[in-house]
């Protein structure tokens, strides 16, 4: 994992980022803002062991740099850019150390403080969707139990404050909500700087889940919140939830609908004949085990809402679905 980096603002304002494993195959980029008034943390980690370990020893590197002691107790503000486990699920363990204010959008804040009865939702609306998708009984038991490994151990917890578009929270930064890869996701624009959360990451393509599953979630609210971002003005440098910098946002935000665009004609030429959505993920990404089964499962669900709510692509067995309590269904070319 790479140590402690430093970006300085046009205004002349530090941010400070540091590593967190937050599980064994992501690392999570944790930033401290000095505004010039106070320090503000943006995410906080999954909230296990070594992610944990990881907040403390950046927060040590960060002191090693400025030759005073510094620790969480000295964060004056935490943001939660959305509420995705990885990102909030740290924020108990801080609570340790600091009763720092922390705010998250008001459509993630159920996720941070009623997090038991969104779990329960989540867990079924899943479930609804796997069964559909044709995925076996005996599959779904083992994709369920995946699911639930990393979400049950958080436990709810209050934030203080919303976070809303239009205006300006802590620090003056700007607000920016960007739907999509989660409901409350936001960026924050730091003077020329963009914290682009997991909206735009500077190689992979931020993953997506069908809003069957979670509304405001699905990829037609990403590809326009990707609009949203491309077209904001001033923007020198994005800083990502995870991965490296990224020296030019719009061209970034370019290649991410290029995949995109290119995932969904795969998944068109996929549907030349009727197929499922578990069959249409087979053919897109192959074998995947573990997690990244139900992962290109909710990307191609993703693919396959977006294009059926366009009329481009259309189910194959009205009779069986008007027919049965729960279909499989079979998309084919509209």
């Amino acid at each position: 994992m790479k140590p402690l980096q430093r970006f300085e603002t046009g205004a002349g304002r530090i941010i400070f980022s540091f590593p967190a494993r937050s599980f064994p195959t992501l690392t999570n980029n944790i930033y401290v803002i000095d505004d010039g008034e106070q320090y503000v943390l943006i995410d906080a980690g999954s909230g296990m062991e070594r992610p944990n370990a990881d907040l403390l020893a950046g927060f040590t590197a960060i002191g090693e740099h400025l030759g005073r002691p510094f620790s969480p107790a000295d964060i004056g503000t935490i943001l939660i850019t959305h509420g995705h486990i990885d990102h909030f699920g740290g924020l108990p363990f801080l609570r340790q150390y600091t009763a720092a204010p922390a705010g998250v959008h008001v459509l993630d804040r159920r996720v941070l403080s009623n997090h038991e009865e969104r779990m329960v939702f989540a867990y079924r609306r899943l479930e609804t969707f796997l069964e559909g998708a044709g995925v076996s009984a005996e599959e779904r038991v083992v994709l369920m139990s995946v699911y639930l490994f990393s979400k049950t151990y958080y436990r709810s917890t209050p934030v203080q404050f919303l976070l809303e578009e239009g205006r300006p929270t802590v620090g003056g930064f700007g607000v920016f909500h960007v739907p999509g890869h989660c409901p409350g996701q936001v960026c924050l624009l730091v003077d020329d700087v963009l914290l682009t959360a997991d909206q735009v990451l500077s190689r992979i393509t931020p993953h997506q889940a069908p809003e069957s599953i979670t509304l405001n979630m699905g990829l037609g609210h990403y590809l326009d919140s990707l609009d949203k971002v491309a077209a904001l003005p001033g923007v020198r440098l994005g800083l990502g939830g995870h991965e490296d910098p990224i020296d030019d946002v719009p061209g970034r935000v370019a290649a991410i609908r290029a995949a995109h665009d290119e995932r969904l004609g795969k998944v068109m030429d996929i549907c030349r004949a009727p197929q499922s959505i578990a069959a249409i993920s087979r053919a897109l990404f192959g074998h995947v085990d573990s997690y990244h089964v139900l992962l290109a499962l909710e990307e191609t669900g993703a693919h396959v809402e977006y294009l059926h709510q366009r009329g481009e692509l259309i189910a194959a067995n009205l009779e069986e679905i008007e027919a049965t309590s729960r279909p499989v269904v079979q998309y084919v070319r509209g």
